[in-house]
């Protein structure tokens, strides 16, 4: 693990020069300075300077009305995690580092996602000694502009070799380019929508996953742009082809190496242990909440409609992918995996909110009930309501709506965040309700 002293003897050895200290805000968007070599001694011992009020911008980079953050309210400091360093390989003489929010004492900024999943972290260790471990798995598509257009940048089939053969010059780099910014890849198909591919990153300890995301995002988006195409994790692109998730896998283990999901003695015989149960049952407890942080954008809720493949409705079960938690199968390790995500949402946010929940679903022996072992997709109203299933927010209000009445998770995430978070959706949900679109415009201009 990196040390300050070893980031500072790296980047004179590498003959660094520019040193770039990034951070997310609650839009999902990537922020930072370019800082040169020579202040990157005082970066770490007192921060670099942002206004508070960048965290009150929208993912339209405009400024909120009614903000928390005003440009009376000073600064916060973004002080670099030398854990996190990295030289960036398609940049000459430039490295990155992902950084913690601090306040103008030193102390943590109620504002910043990283700290609130670090001290969740925490948390997770003093209540069920173990550690948590997350894999992220994106789904995105490469595109290319073809007479104005944007297309799927080829048209191959799911989980074909003609996939990965066709990008294979774009995957090496990708794969290449995250090992040396050290970020492990474990597995990359072709997807269901054609110029679609998904990447599972290696499971490690929840933090380094949501920091590993977040080197995913920008440089899967980066490389694509070297190579003349477009790569997006928006979540549907296209109206007729499928659209792009984020799944998170989580288990826990204590110190001994033991799984602390897994119980083969489970009598619902999907060889979870109660810890399991009891975190699963917070997560569908908090469901709407979940999928509103996890799914925050105006396209996330084309994608998850019923009978997609992506979740539409807050249940779980062993091995079903139309769940919103879905066990994987007893032949593997026992863990679980969110399915309400996708690539716009802060994976801070994410992490922490789906460990909150997961910890009060613990602390308060929430019971999950019986899985669902049947495509809740297609199911009627009549089996979804015997089964006590419920439907996720079909659309970004409904979410937010959802997300403001959530009292316990706001107080565990805090009012700073939980507040900008709600005010930032309303106000990118009200522009897409003005927005009149090219198909209403054809589809009402001369028939009325």
């Amino acid at each position: 693990m990196r040390t300050k002293d070893d980031v500072l003897e790296e980047v004179k050895k590498q003959d660094i020069q520019f040193i770039r200290i990034e951070f997310l805000d609650y839009a999902g968007v990537t922020r930072g300075r370019t800082i040169r070599a020579s202040q990157l001694k005082s970066a770490f011992e007192q921060g670099v300077n942002f206004s508070t009020a960048i965290m009150s911008f929208d993912m339209f980079d405009e400024y909120i009305p009614d903000p928390t953050f005003g440009p009376d309210d000073g600064d916060f400091f973004a002080v670099p995690d030398p854990t996190t360093f990295a030289i960036i390989p398609y940049r000459s003489h430039t490295a990155r580092m992902l950084c913690d929010l601090v306040d103008v004492d030193g102390n943590p900024w109620p504002g910043c996602p990283r700290q609130v999943l670090k001290r969740l972290l925490n948390e997770v260790e003093v209540v069920l000694g173990g550690t948590l471990n997350m894999a992220f798995e994106q789904e995105a598509y490469l595109l290319k502009e073809v007479g104005g257009k944007l297309l799927p940048a080829d048209q191959s089939h799911c989980f074909s070799t003609d996939g990965v053969d066709i990008q294979d010059d774009f995957i090496q780099d990708f794969v290449s380019t995250l090992e040396t910014m050290n970020v492990t890849t474990e597995q990359i198909s072709s997807e269901y929508g054609p110029g679609q591919l998904e990447i599972n990153l290696k499971y490690t300890n929840a933090l380094k996953a949501a920091d590993d995301q977040v080197t995913f995002m920008h440089v899967f988006k980066q490389l694509a742009r070297n190579k003349g195409m477009i790569g997006t994790l928006m979540p549907k692109p296209f109206q007729h082809l499928a659209g792009s998730g984020l799944h998170v896998h989580m288990s826990l283990f204590n110190e001994e190496g033991e799984n602390l999901f897994a119980d083969v003695t489970d009598k619902r015989d999907l060889d979870l242990s109660k810890t399991a149960y009891q975190f699963i049952g917070g997560l569908l407890t908090h469901g709407t909440s979940l999928v509103a942080i996890g799914a925050p954008s105006i396209n996330s809720y084309k994608r998850m409609q019923p009978g997609s493949w992506a979740p539409a409705h807050i249940c779980y079960g062993m091995g079903n992918r139309s769940v919103l938690i879905r066990v994987v199968d007893k032949r593997r390790t026992r863990r679980f995996e969110y399915r309400g995500a996708d690539g716009t949402c802060n994976p801070y946010l994410l992490a922490a909110s789906l460990i909150a929940a997961g910890l009060q679903g613990i602390q308060h022996r929430i019971d999950p009930g019986d899985p669902a072992h049947f495509d809740v997709g297609h199911a009627s109203e009549c089996q979804l309501k015997e089964k006590n299933i419920h439907s996720i927010p079909r659309n970004l209000n409904d979410a937010i709506n959802s997300l403001e009445q959530d009292a316990v998770l706001a107080q565990v995430i805090g009012p700073t965040i939980w507040k900008e978070l709600i005010k930032i959706k309303r106000t990118e949900w009200d522009k897409y309700l003005r927005h009149v679109s090219d198909w209403e415009l054809g589809a009402f201009s001369e028939k009325f």
